[in-house]
């Protein structure tokens, strides 16, 4: 059914008093409150919202490797359904009970040609409830109230920017944010802003502060520079699970750009291309999907500092990483062309994993050795602590090895020991 003929059809539905199912219903629309009508919509009248908040992502994504999705297309359909039920699976499992027993409580919102802007979660469960009932077990009277959709029809002037600030209202308050994937609301606040919407807005509209807003916009601006480093420009799925160290990584670098109080201990006087360098190999850690304390010691702000705090560290820690990370052996496209059925997500996902396969080990190893150096930094200032854990390791050496004589590094390193001991020493006899 086209746009004009499913106008038609909700034309003549509104028409008709025995499709309201609800009346008296507020609604905010273009700056004043409104009592609208809640009517009883056949599914088969509307089409999904292929850009809703809850699977931006993926559809961006999707769209990024194959076109454009035309959600009045069936296949399309399919899978702007797919993508929605995947998006929280537990969740819709136990909505799907609900909508069986208890019908549909709470409406939705859709457009003078049946773009559904809220609900389209509900939409796709009742869709499935109705259309799938043999192969769920259901007979035709369990599910026959589930073929109706109950939802406010927007007058005709509704245009792209209103819809997308009644969805943003509606979908993304106060109550619905934790039943989102954490990359959507970025996208969303991008998306806003392409329509014209302040920051001031926006915050209004998801019950947040501007500054909030800000923050979101400014951390997808790195999110989407990470995606461009490894020329996974667009493919939003490859941020799965990395929001935390971005938004660590936001702050810390946002501080060390604007030589803030807390990096004033950073003892050395670092340039913008340091401040590049440190995030282009933080890019590297949150691709291997590192996070947590680990991550945090490569760049951390505050008083306890952080590798990059300490130029002889960061030169060390740096030139070890350029020199021992693997890059990709083949680039995008020739994975592409390699694999040309596969699905462009699963297929840089497998990229990323070969890559981490041959990288975790340097990764870890680097990181691990500089940390420690790191926590001497930090624990300096307690001599008697430092002596102790250099004397404990010392003992645990097994001396007995083969390497512990025939490796000359060694031997370099145990005459360094026995400068600094000696030094040390004859601090004590100069008391």
């Amino acid at each position: 059914m086209d746009a004009a003929t499913r106008k038609q059809k909700l034309i003549e539905l509104r028409n008709d008093e025995n499709n309201v199912a609800m009346t008296g219903i507020p609604l905010r629309y273009k700056g004043e409150t409104r009592t609208e009508k809640v009517y009883r919509i056949p599914l088969d009248f509307l089409i999904y919202n292929k850009y809703n908040g809850r699977i931006g992502s993926e559809v961006l994504s999707y769209e990024k490797q194959n076109g454009d999705l035309d959600a009045e297309k069936p296949e399309d359909r399919e899978l702007i359904e797919k993508f929605l039920y995947e998006s929280k699976e537990d969740r819709n499992q136990t909505t799907m009970k609900s909508l069986l027993e208890n019908g549909q409580q709470r409406y939705g919102i859709v457009s003078s040609d049946g773009k559904i802007i809220d609900g389209n979660r509900r939409a796709m469960l009742l869709n499935r409830l109705f259309h799938k009932r043999d192969e769920l077990g259901y007979s035709y009277q369990q599910v026959e109230k589930c073929k109706y959709f109950l939802a406010i029809i927007l007058p005709d002037d509704a245009q792209e920017k209103d819809m997308q600030q009644l969805e943003t209202i509606y979908q993304m308050g106060e109550d619905d944010k934790l039943d989102y994937n954490p990359i959507e609301k970025y996208l969303k606040c991008k998306e806003l802003k392409r329509l014209g919407f302040s920051e001031e807005d926006i915050a209004g509209f998801m019950s947040e502060k501007p500054s909030k807003v800000r923050e979101w916009l400014r951390i997808l601006k790195l999110m989407e520079e990470f995606l461009q480093q490894y020329d996974y420009d667009g493919i939003y799925t490859r941020l799965e699970k990395t929001e935390g160290p971005f938004v660590d990584l936001a702050g810390y670098l946002d501080s060390y750009e604007k030589r803030g109080a807390n990096v004033s201990n950073v003892d050395w006087d670092y340039q913008d291309s340091d401040i590049s360098d440190l995030k282009l190999v933080c890019f590297d850690y949150i691709r291997a999907r590192y996070e947590g304390k680990e991550f945090r010691d490569i760049a951390k702000t505050g008083k306890d500092g952080s590798i990059f705090f300490f130029k002889d560290l960061w030169d060390e820690f740096f030139a070890n990483h350029q020199e021992k990370i693997p890059v990709d052996e083949e680039s995008v496209q020739e994975w592409r062309e390699s694999h040309p059925r596969e699905d462009l997500s699963m297929l840089l996902r497998s990229r990323d994993n070969e890559w981490i396969a041959r990288a975790k080990g340097p990764l870890t190893g680097n990181l691990r050795r500089y940390s420690q150096r790191l926590d001497d930094k930090r624990e300096s200032n307690r001599p008697g602590y430092l002596i102790e854990q250099a004397l404990n390791k010392l003992q645990a050496v097994d001396q007995e090895q083969d390497s512990f004589l025939n490796d000359p590094h060694i031997e370099e390193m145990v005459r360094e020991i026995n400068k600094l001991s000696y030094e040390m020493k004859k601090r004590f006899e100069r008391r």
